[in-house]
């Protein structure tokens, strides 16, 4: 039996007809059946099959092996209207104290290390646990926004931690775009950021102003004045790679400094301290040749949707008791993205509302993804190729082909998603939100 709500109890409680409702009222106060049956002038068998009928309107059914249905419906009354339930019921079956209700975290950007809404998949994190402690490892995280990334990231690098594993953490979305204008303000930029991160002397405008050019000098940089520095493992954790993928020039160079350092790893003793993680959201479309690109080494991770178990269990530790008929109707909507499932469960959670009632407004400006919607369209007027792109996807019947680029940017947002046929939305709810946006 999965657990009501209290607005589904009433529901139904108010529908039960007048005979049933007299055999209830009997029933609760802990009458037997030949007793029910004289009072109420009720043949037994009667009797025995309104009680029947009462359990089925209310889900309640025999387990297995065990005639428990009786008892599953005087549990659930004393759960709702204790004052229904006689004292030798209520004190035989108690009157049940509820689980504290927890207070959540907002659903909303990175799941924290000590959340109980952390859903593990499968091997995955287990896997990179491993690698992280191989020597001259990479691991490339790849999925669209909103998937996990930098979740499970954090959890990479506190398990390498444990083995006082030293860190270097960039997100090259804090790079101004300055940074960029300039092959070699790039590279500064990096190179700085790390020595500041370690708390090291910088010394990289000595290194840069060599003749062995620029990978080179950074390379004879990263291994004098990091590695050799610091003698110990070292984590270089890059997040939003693919921001860089916009300046061609600068991409081609680092993505082959990568792909180099990897390679080194393979070959040098102090190099082999050196375990890279990268994180980026789409397919790489800037060309390298095959042998210098970072994504066709080292352990991949694409992080996926949730599965529908993953959902059971995310349900039941928002204290939520679901079947798989709930979860089938959420994921019809939603599919199984991780921010998109999670901000139903909070609402479900925390206002008491029925799933019906909650998903009833979720494609439009006022239902519980405003926000998030919202924000997708905002940035949706900032690129007329990507918008343009999206309303053919969206109002196609089918798989739609794009230009690789195009499609590689439009699969980043996560609003599509990809299949051996061409990209369709990533669920129902971006289809009907964006239909309707683009009929306005």
């Amino acid at each position: 039996m999965g657990k009501m709500t209290k607005q589904e109890f009433e529901a139904i409680y108010k529908n039960i007809t007048s005979t049933q409702h007299s055999v209830l009222e009997m029933f609760l106060e802990g009458r037997l059946d030949p007793e029910i049956s004289e009072v109420l002038y009720k043949d037994r068998t009667a009797v025995s099959s309104n009680i029947s009928k009462i359990c089925k309107l209310f889900g309640v059914e025999n387990k297995p092996g065990a005639y428990t249905q009786r008892d599953d419906l005087i549990e659930l009354f004393v759960q709702y209207k204790p004052k229904l339930v006689c004292k030798e019921l209520l004190k035989k079956f108690g009157e049940r104290t509820p689980e504290p209700r927890k207070i959540l975290e907002f659903p909303e950007g990175v799941v924290p290390l000590n959340s109980d809404f952390y859903i593990e998949r499968s091997r995955m994190e287990a896997d990179c646990y491993q690698q992280i402690l191989r020597p001259g490892s990479m691991i490339r995280i790849k999925a669209p926004k909103s998937m996990g990334k930098t979740s499970l990231l954090n959890r990479i690098i506190k398990h390498a931690q444990t083995h006082e594993y030293q860190l270097v953490r960039l997100d090259f979305r804090d790079a101004e775009t300055e940074i960029f204008s300039n092959i070699n303000k790039f590279f500064h930029w990096f190179c700085f950021n790390i020595s500041e991160q370690l708390e090291l002397e910088c010394n990289i405008d000595r290194y840069l102003q060599g003749r062995g050019g620029i990978l080179v000098n950074c390379k004879k940089y990263f291994q004098t004045e990091v590695l050799e520095a610091i003698d110990c493992p070292l984590v270089l954790a890059l997040e939003e790679i693919d921001c860089i993928f916009h300046y061609e020039e600068i991409a081609q160079e680092f993505l082959k400094m990568l792909r180099s350092w990897f390679e080194e790893t393979k070959k040098t003793d102090i190099w082999e301290n050196l375990r890279m993680v990268l994180l980026h959201s789409t397919n790489i479309y800037v060309e390298l040749p095959h042998n210098q690109s970072p994504f066709n080494v080292g352990f991949p991770v694409e992080l996926t949707e949730f599965s529908q178990q993953n959902i059971l269990d995310l349900a039941r530790r928002h204290q939520l008791s679901w079947e798989t008929d709930k979860v089938a109707a959420l994921m019809a909507i939603v599919g199984g993205y991780p921010y998109l499932v999670r901000m139903a469960l909070y609402h479900l959670h925390d206002s008491n509302l029925s799933l019906v009632e909650v998903l009833q407004n979720v494609a439009t400006d006022v239902g519980i993804y405003r926000h998030h919607l919202q924000s997708h369209w905002a940035n949706l007027q900032k690129y007329s190729e990507l918008k343009a792109a999206l309303k053919q996807v969206v109002f196609a019947d089918s798989s739609v082909k794009l230009e690789q680029v195009l499609e590689f940017k439009l699969l980043s947002t996560g609003l599509v998603k990809q299949n051996q046929h061409g990209i369709t939305p990533s669920c129902q709810l971006y289809r009907d939100y964006f239909v309707k946006k683009f009929r306005d």
